[in-house]
C-alpha cells in the first residue's frame, strides 16, 4: 500500500464517526428551523406592510376582473372596500375570478315538448312529453282495440307552449304520439310534435266544437326530414333575440303594449308575436319595422293576461306550477262573490295570481260552499234578545257556526246555525229569548278538534268491534244450544240401541280362508251373544260354588 493511500484512509472517518456527525448536523438543522419558525410566529407585521399587502391584493383583483371582462364577458361583483372594513382579505373566502358563474339557461326545446334536439324519424318518448310539455295530453285509450275498421284520420299537433291545432292525415301515412311531423302552414309548412291520435283526438275535437269533416282543417304532409329539423332548430335559436329587439323597438315607438312571446314557423318564413295591451294599439308601423328587421312575415296576436300566464308559466303561491300552464284550458270568470261565499277576506294581494286577476283556483271549491250554505239562515240577519239586538259578523261553514255580537259591542258569540234558525222563528212570532250567552257554543282549537275527531273515530271502531263480539257471542250461544240438542238426541238413540235385541257378531275369518257359501251362512245357527254367554257362565259358576260350600 502506498503512503498516499494510507494518508487518505487516515483522513476518512470511520462508519461510527460518520453516523455521529450526521446526527449532530440533523440536530443543528432542526434547531435552526425551530428557531426560524418561532421567529416567524413572533413576528408582527407593521401598518405599512399591511397597507402594501392590501394594495397589492386590490391591484391583482382589478387586473383579474379586467381580464375576466375581456375574455369571458361575465358579470363582476362589487369591489370590497378593505379600508372601510379595517381587516385584510381572507384568501380562502375570496371567490376565484377564473371560475365562471353558474347560470341557469332554459333548454330551447322545452317549450316545444322535449328537452333536447330531436332526430329525424325518431319519436319523442312519452316520459319526455309529459315532463316537459305545458298543458300535456294523455291518450287514455292507447292500446284499446277500436271496433271501427277505418281509423280516425285527424291528429292533434302541438307547437310552442300551449298552441295546438288539428290536422288531417293523408292516405298511406300512419303516425303515433311523439312523432315529429311537417304540417301545412300559412304560408309554407310548420314543424310540430303529435300529441293525440285516434278516438281520443275525435273526443278532443268534439270538446272544442270542431267538425272533423270540415274542409278548413289543414293537412299533415309527412314526418319531418333532417332538413326540416335543421331549419326548425335555426328558427328556434333566433326567438329570444327577436323578442328582446321587438320590445326595444316598441318602447322607442312609444307603443303601450307588452310583447310576451315570439314563435317562428318551422320553415323560418313567418313569426307570430304575442302581446297584451289594455287599449287598442296601432302597430302598423311596428309591423313594417319588424319585417325589415327580421325579413320574415309578421303576424301580431293579442292575448289576455290569463293566456299570458299560461303561455309563459311560473310558480304559484301554493308552491306548484301554475294550473293554467299545466292542465287548465278553460278560463272561467272569477268574481269577488266567489271569495265572499267561501268566507275569504277580499285582500287583493292574496287573492290575485301572477296574472293580476283573481286566482282560478277560487272556482274549484265554490260549488261545495254553495251547497253547504243552503243549510244556513240568510246572512246579515239580526236576531233580537231581551238583553239587546245581536248583529251577524261571520260564518264557519265547515263547523256550522255563526258568530254574533251585541250592537255596539265587540265580543263575539258562537252559535250553531240550527239555533240561529230557531231564534229567527221566535222573533217572527214576537218571542225574544233572554240573552245571547245562553246559546253560546264552546269552540275548540284546530288541534283539539282533530283530536276529538280521531277519538270519535276510535270510539266508532270500538263500537264496531263490540257489535262483532256480541254477534259472535250470540252465535256461540246458539251453537251451545245446538250441541245440547245433539247430545240429548244421541242419548236417546243410545237408549234405544241398548233396548234393541243385539245382533250376532260375525265370526272372525282369516283372509286366506275361503268364504262360506251363502246357503250355509243362511242355515247356520246364530251364535249366542257374548253378554248372555258371560251371564250364563257366571250363574253356572255361582251355582257350582254354592254346591261345593254345602
Amino acid at each position: 500500500m502506498n503512503k498516499d493511500d494510507k494518508n487518505n484512509n487516515i483522513n476518512q472517518p470511520t462508519p461510527n464517526e460518520s453516523e455521529r456527525i450526521e446526527q449532530q448536523e440533523t440536530v443543528q438543522n432542526s434547531a435552526a428551523s425551530t428557531a426560524a419558525i418561532e421567529e416567524e410566529e413572533d413576528y408582527v407585521a407593521t401598518a405599512e406592510e399591511m397597507e402594501a399587502f392590501i394594495k397589492s391584493r386590490r391591484e391583482k383583483q382589478k387586473a383579474s376582473k379586467q381580464n375576466e371582462k375581456q375574455l369571458n364577458d361575465y358579470d363582476t361583483e362589487e369591489e370590497i372596500d378593505y379600508e372601510a372594513s379595517g381587516s385584510a382579505m381572507d384568501p380562502y373566502l375570496e371567490p376565484d375570478p377564473k371560475l365562471p358563474k353558474v347560470e341557469y339557461k332554459e333548454p330551447l326545446y322545452l317549450s316545444r315538448g322535449c328537452n333536447h334536439q330531436p332526430e329525424s324519424y325518431v319519436p319523442v318518448s312519452e316520459t319526455e312529453l309529459r315532463s316537459c310539455c305545458k298543458v300535456g295530453a294523455c291518450n287514455w285509450m292507447k292500446g284499446i282495440r277500436q271496433p271501427m275498421e277505418k281509423p280516425f284520420d285527424c291528429v292533434e299537433v302541438r307547437f310552442k307552449n300551449n298552441r295546438k291545432e288539428f290536422f288531417r292525415l293523408p292516405d298511406g301515412i300512419d303516425v303515433s304520439d311523439g312523432d315529429i311531423v311537417a304540417v301545412e302552414g300559412i304560408p309554407g309548412h310548420d314543424v310540430g310534435i303529435v300529441s293525440l291520435t285516434g278516438e281520443v283526438c275525435r273526443i278532443q275535437m268534439e270538446k272544442k266544437k270542431i267538425n272533423p269533416e270540415s274542409e278548413s282543417i289543414k293537412k299533415l304532409f309527412r314526418r319531418a326530414k333532417t332538413s326540416d329539423i335543421e331549419r326548425w332548430t335555426a328558427a328556434i335559436k333566433e326567438e329570444e333575440s327577436a323578442l328582446k329587439k321587438t320590445r326595444h323597438i316598441a318602447e322607442e315607438m312609444g307603443l303601450v303594449m307588452k310583447v310576451n312571446d315570439v314563435e317562428y314557423q318551422g320553415d323560418h318564413s313567418k313569426a307570430i308575436f304575442y302581446y297584451t295591451a289594455d287599449d287598442r294599439v296601432d302597430f302598423r308601423n311596428l309591423i313594417k319595422v319588424l319585417a325589415e328587421q327580421f325579413h320574415v312575415r309578421i303576424e301580431m296576436k293579442q292575448i289576455g293576461v290569463r293566456q299570458e300566464a299560461g303561455k309563459v308559466g311560473g310558480i304559484g303561491t301554493c308552491g306548484r306550477e301554475l294550473c293554467c300552464s299545466t292542465w287548465l284550458t278553460n278560463f272561467k270568470s272569477v268574481t269577488t262573490s266567489v271569495a265572499k261565499a267561501q268566507q275569504i277576506l277580499p285582500n287583493p294581494q292574496k287573492l290575485a295570481g301572477q296574472c293580476g286577476k283573481l286566482k282560478c283556483c277560487l272556482n274549484f271549491e265554490y260549488a261545495v260552499y254553495v251547497d253547504a250554505l243552503k243549510k244556513f239562515p240568510p246572512a246579515n240577519t239580526p236576531i233580537r234578545f231581551k238583553k239587546g239586538l245581536a248583529l251577524y259578523k261571520k260564518t264557519d261553514v265547515f263547523r256550522g257556526i255563526m258568530w254574533y255580537a251585541y250592537e255596539g259591542e265587540s265580543d263575539l258569540y258562537a252559535i250553531t246555525a240550527e239555533n240561529v234558525k230557531k231564534i229567527i222563528e221566535m222573533n217572527l212570532n214576537q218571542e225574544y229569548p233572554e240573552k245571547l250567552e245562553d246559546y253560546q257554543v264552546e269552540l275548540m282549537s284546530t288541534a283539539a278538534l282533530a283530536q276529538e275527531s280521531s277519538e270519535a273515530e276510535f270510539d266508532r271502531e270500538l263500537k264496531l268491534m263490540a257489535d262483532d263480539t256480541s254477534s259472535d257471542t250470540t252465535t256461540t250461544a246458539s251453537d251451545k244450544q245446538q250441541r245440547a240438542r245433539d247430545k240429548d238426541r244421541d242419548q236417546r238413540n243410545k237408549g234405544n240401541r241398548d233396548r234393541r235385541q243385539p245382533r250376532d257378531p260375525k265370526p272372525h275369518r282369516d283372509n286366506n280362508e275361503p268364504r262360506e257359501p251363502r246357503e250355509q251362512r243362511e242355515h247356520r245357527e246364530h251364535r249366542e251373544p257374548r253378554q248372555q254367554r258371560d251371564n250364563r257362565n257366571q250363574r253356572d259358576n255361582n251355582r257350582n260354588k254354592k254346591k261345593n260350600d254345602e
